[in-house]
């Protein structure tokens, strides 16, 4: 059990890897995803606890879940996250929370009931350490001409080269953040100009054919 655990872990980790560097959701998701690992292994592994405590980590892991797929969900809208890897480990997650015994706690009658990811709670925390990146991206948005003009960069790029991966269209991009290259990228895709190929450190695109 705590190999399967310990794996779960890793895979987010490995997709953690994808958050900026200085994003202080990512340390954040990181501890929230440690703690969960070690509090599922004491719940399942350590025998002889006296009932209350074991409701209360039980309590304190469905908040937790909770809060990591929130950390994730938002670097899923940011682009940072393949969306297919954040249902893969959302439903991982989702198994743990259904596995567990009801417990009668109205905190967690109530965390079970919801439908997804609580995302007021989540915002509510984590808004303040997004309140200038909030600003940065209106403004980015707003600038619909400098934003055709990256794309139209991008698109020629690649299409005089095979593929690319977001370090190479920074190249001839080098004043742009990879925050705001890859929500280019996300519109050429959405708009069908564009295929995105691989997993994790492995991603790349191409003009579709």
């Amino acid at each position: 059990m705590q190999e399967k655990f310990l794996k779960l872990t890793n895979e987010v980790y490995k997709m953690l890897e994808f958050f900026p560097e200085a994003d202080p959701l990512k340390n954040r998701a990181k501890d929230k995803a440690l703690a969960i690992m070690d509090n599922l292994v004491l719940v399942n592994e350590v025998s002889g606890w006296a009932s209350f405590s074991k409701e209360k980590i039980k309590v304190q892991l469905l908040e937790d879940i909770e809060i990591l797929m929130g950390y994730l969900w938002i670097g899923k809208t940011q682009g940072w996250l393949n969306s297919v890897n954040f249902l893969i480990i959302a439903n991982e997650y989702e198994k743990i929370k259904i596995g567990m015994e009801p417990i009668s706690s109205p905190i967690v009658e109530q965390t079970q009931k919801l439908p997804g990811i609580d995302k007021p709670r989540i915002e509510a925390e984590v808004a303040p350490n997004l309140a200038t990146e909030s600003v940065e991206i209106e403004e980015i948005e707003n600038d619909s001409s400098a934003q055709t003009d990256r794309q139209k960069k991008i698109m020629d790029f690649l299409s005089k080269n095979e593929k690319a991966q977001v370090m190479d269209l920074q190249t001839i991009l080098p004043d742009i953040t990879k925050r705001t290259i890859r929500r280019d990228l996300d519109e050429l895709l959405q708009a069908g100009k564009i295929v995105r190929t691989g997993d994790f450190n492995q991603v790349s695109y191409q003009v579709k054919r």
